[in-house]
């Protein structure tokens, strides 16, 4: 803790469960500074408006805190079944360009190390995102 941590205090930083997927996708899009439609679109599914209160607390944790923390926050608001669905989201944020390479993969690894997620699920959730990502199977 820094000493400006100390004079300012700190506060206990707790999200819900929506709040804290939110926070977890919010991480995978901002990691590699391009948002696409497709990562969009995936936000607007996970919270609709983009306006409620689990939305507020996401972004303004995002924008307050170290990645380091945000992925910290964000497991301890989901439980392990919350977890898995939030890396489904991640895969397919990850993967929405169609290759997973860069930082959104090193982030998508760390989720996994950090989340308490089966890696036989991953692999199941992995497919199915390849497979629905393939548009070169159309042209």
């Amino acid at each position: 803790m820094s000493l400006f941590n100390r004079l300012a205090g700190t506060k206990e930083i707790t999200l819900t469960p929506q709040a804290g997927l939110l926070l977890a996708a919010v991480t995978m899009v901002a990691i590699d500074g391009d948002v696409d439609d497709d990562e969009l679109a995936i936000i607007r599914r996970l919270d609709g408006s983009g306006t409620t209160k689990d939305w507020d607390a996401a972004v303004k944790t995002w924008k307050a805190q170290p990645l380091e923390t945000c992925i910290e926050l964000a497991a301890k608001a989901m439980d392990s079944d919350q977890q898995l669905v939030a890396i489904a989201n991640l895969i397919d944020i990850a993967m929405a360009d169609g290759i997973l390479v860069g930082a959104e993969q090193q982030l998508l690894e760390i989720y996994l190390k950090t989340f308490k997620v089966d890696a036989r699920e991953v692999e199941k959730i992995v497919d199915v995102i390849a497979t629905k990502n393939n548009k070169s199977i159309f042209n």
